[in-house]
């Protein structure tokens, strides 16, 4: 009876899993020039230069779910389109009205989005591990341009399943070495 009991929840959790939008998080570690804007700073001060470039560095959160689990192709139109909990911590696009799409393709994204204004984007491709950050607020305006690499932030239900794991198998060795 118990085996039943055990299968019947195992079958329920895999189902549950199965229907589950997939979920998909990474941390963004860019490179690059930018500048502020003006030419304070330049020497000699260019007065036909846009901005003076500086080197410089941006770290990122990246989050979306897409709709189903699986290989497709999705929209994000605001909070109109396929995906709507896309979300990017780079410059204004946390709080812009995005546009752009994600392909899911073997299980690996990729994907671009604007702001709505066009003064952002924001690029990344999980399968060779890069993503880009590019601004422009016009001519002799804050601009930059970054590229960098993402890495995998591992989701807490995936956490906690390890951790649950680990616990039952020193459970299982201090049972056996009683």
């Amino acid at each position: 009876m118990r085996h039943r009991r055990s299968l019947a929840a195992a079958a329920l959790l895999s189902t549950c899993l199965a229907a589950h939008a997939a979920h998909y998080e990474y941390d963004i570690d860019l490179h690059g020039t930018y500048s502020g804007g003006g030419t304070e700073g330049c020497f000699p001060p260019d007065f036909n230069q846009p901005a003076c470039p500086r080197d410089g560095a941006l770290t990122g959160h990246l989050v979306f779910d897409t709709p189903a689990d699986g290989d497709g192709s999705w929209s994000i139109i605001g909070t109109f389109g396929d995906i709507t909990s896309f979300s990017i911590n780079l410059g204004s696009l946390d709080s812009d009205m995005l546009f752009g799409g994600v392909d899911v393709h073997g299980g690996v994204p990729s994907g671009s989005v604007q702001a709505s204004d066009t003064s952002e984007s924001f690029s990344f491709d999980w399968g060779t591990r890069t993503a880009s950050f590019d601004y422009d607020y016009g001519y002799h305006s804050p601009n930059g341009s970054f590229r960098g690499v993402m890495f995998a932030v591992p989701e807490p239900t995936s956490a906690a399943l390890l951790l649950a794991g680990l616990a039952g198998l020193a459970g299982l060795r201090r049972r056996i070495t009683r």
